[in-house]
């Protein structure tokens, strides 16, 4: 099978795609990647920040010190965006790169598609004319009594022959209908 050269364009581009993406993202981050003493450490950071909350007397106090925590978290998040968002903007330029790659992929691969479609449609529709489609129904009502002589193993020499005249003949009208068909088509192929 020959590929094209915009085939092998579009190859190219989703493999270099695919590097990028593995480079940049080595996979997800997973629980057995965290050490044990950082769980441990994180577990009791979280204790600690319970306990404030539960030793207040009631509960508008404690509403203060969770909305202390939220803002604080807020914070945290909002300065690690602003001191890594070199970082973060070269992330989201390749993510965009890489949007652009299988976009332009997919962009070629329906436009290949469409024209494949296209193509059958053209010879299995268009090219065909009406009289193919009218010997069609009687060549393959010819081949089905074939057929069963073949499957019922038919020893009667008689049978055989007329059936295979019958066949022989409308396999003719076939061919000569397709033979009609593709001369008067032919200007339209040579396009």
């Amino acid at each position: 099978m020959e590929r094209n050269p915009d085939s092998q364009v579009a190859e190219i581009d989703s493999s270099q795609a695919a590097a990028a993406y593995t480079a940049a993202y080595s996979g997800p981050i997973s629980a057995d990647l965290i050490p044990a003493q950082y769980k441990v450490i994180a577990a009791l950071i979280l204790i600690a920040l319970a306990v404030p909350v539960f030793l207040q007397p009631n509960l508008v106090s404690a509403a203060k010190v969770i909305m202390f925590y939220f803002m604080l978290v807020v914070g945290v998040i909002g300065l690690t965006i602003f001191f890594f968002q070199g970082w973060i903007l070269e992330k989201l330029m390749l993510a965009e790169d890489i949007a652009d790659m299988v976009q332009d992929e997919a962009t070629v691969q329906l436009a290949l598609v469409n024209h494949k479609l296209a193509d059958l449609n053209y010879r299995f529709v268009e090219k065909h004319d009406a009289s193919t489609s009218e010997v069609l129904p009687a060549f393959l009502k010819n081949l089905t009594p074939f057929a069963m002589l073949f499957l019922n193993k038919e020893k009667s020499m008689v049978r055989w022959a007329m059936l295979g005249m019958k066949f022989a003949k409308s396999a003719m009208e076939l061919y000569k209908a397709r033979e009609n068909d593709t001369r008067e088509h032919a200007p339209r192929e040579s396009r």
